[in-house]
């Protein structure tokens, strides 16, 4: 570790720091036009982002959180005390506020009483999954009842983080080639009396032989009668056959960098209708990157793909055709909060840099299996371009 002025700038920081300084400049720039004084910031993402830090677990009755003051130049990091020496490790940093269960929330809301940052508006994330609504409400109350003037922050962030970095891009590039490397492996592998288990297992393995982290989401492994309503199902210990549809959906990591891809195997029997489908899926991808234009919305390419996926698969055979954005992610999902149906408040317009995932997702009626791929897509200057080298349609596997 090694120290610019006050701040702490771990070994393992994934990118140079004038590359965090950027990220805090344009996170400031977004609070002064949104007329904030203070961000809590609590999404592990944007905590990530802003700062390198990363845990495999954050204690839902704590704000493990980010103190951001729009003029003042430190960034303070709130975290469990147990994590006193973890902190240094991971996390970019000047100041560093220790929390203790059942006193957090008064804990935070002092920190920043003390630094006078209580003055002006202050905004929370409140659309996160940690820490838990209760701790959340009991910030608020803490803030409210030393005279802050509370507001919403949530999205500041995350839209800023919408548009990647060169370095950035560099890291999405390098995870979707460990996720090729590794599919193209389970492809020699994977045959019938197989686990669903086993196979989410084993790709597991693959990625990491290949380099890529824990996903914020287990794979996805799907066959069997009904696969097409166990689309977000664990994998079980349901033994796969021979002839049958195998789906496997998964993410490979890259610095938290989630690239998203899934392709659909027949073992030892063609499913001529599986291959319509998902040919149809192929169509569909063509036409929504051949439409999408740079610094557009993306709601009118989507519905071409769409139109174009629906001319070979019926209605009651698509399960959804569609994607949203792609990037720093951790449990329980990889999803992110744009979506290429551009139904949001704000609207989404796909800048170069923009990641994105492209799912068509059909069923097979008479057998039940789901037909389905999907592939990471980034927005350039031309338009939108798929990461993945691997063909996208019915993978034919002896067995």
């Amino acid at each position: 570790m090694i120290q610019i002025g006050s701040t702490h700038v771990p070994d393992a920081l994934p990118f140079p720091v004038e590359e965090y300084r950027d990220r805090h400049t344009r996170v400031r720039a977004a609070m002064t036009r949104r007329g904030l004084d203070v961000l809590v910031v609590t999404s592990p993402a944007n905590l990530c982002w802003l700062t390198g830090y990363a845990a495999s677990w954050y204690p839902p009755r704590l704000p493990v959180s980010l103190l951001l003051h729009r003029e003042a130049p430190e960034l303070v990091i709130a975290d469990w005390s147990r994590h006193r020496d973890y902190v240094p490790l991971v996390a970019l940093h000047d100041e560093l506020e220790l929390l203790d269960d059942g006193r957090a929330p008064a804990q935070v809301a002092t920190a920043l009483d003390r630094r006078g940052w209580l003055g002006g508006r202050v905004a929370l994330e409140w659309h996160e999954t940690t820490p838990v609504p209760g701790t959340m409400v009991a910030l608020a109350d803490e803030l409210r009842s030393r005279g802050a003037a509370l507001t919403r922050g949530d999205r500041l962030v995350d839209d800023l983080r919408l548009v990647k970095s060169e370095a950035e891009l560099a890291v999405v590039r390098r995870a979707a080639s460990i996720l090729d490397d590794a599919f193209e492996a389970l492809a020699g592998l994977l045959r019938p009396g197989a686990t669903e288990l086993q196979v989410a297992a084993t790709l597991s393995s693959l990625l990491a032989e290949r380099g890529s982290e824990v996903p914020a989401q287990h794979p996805l492994v799907s066959s069997g009668p009904t696969a097409w309503a166990d689309v977000h199902a664990f994998p079980s210990a349901r033994v796969i056959e021979r002839g049958e549809i195998v789906s496997v959906d998964a993410c490979a990591v890259v610095d938290r960098y989630h690239v998203n891809l899934q392709r659909t195997f027949a073992l030892g029997h063609w499913d001529q209708r599986a291959a319509d489908y998902l040919d149809a899926g192929r169509r569909g991808q063509g036409v929504l990157c051949a439409r999408a234009v740079p610094d557009a919305a993306p709601a009118a390419a989507l519905a071409a793909a769409q139109a174009t996926v629906a001319e070979d698969v019926p209605a009651d055979h698509t399960w959804w055709v569609g994607g949203y954005s792609l990037g720093v992610s951790f449990p329980p999902s990889w999803t992110g909060h744009r979506y290429l149906s551009d139904d949001g408040s704000d609207g989404l317009r796909l800048a170069p840099g923009y990641v994105t995932n492209f799912e068509t997702i059909t069923v097979v009626p008479d057998s039940g299996a789901e037909a389905s791929a999907i592939d990471t897509l980034v927005m350039t200057t031309s338009g939108l371009t798929p990461l993945s080298r691997l063909a996208r349609g019915l993978w034919r596997l002896d067995g």
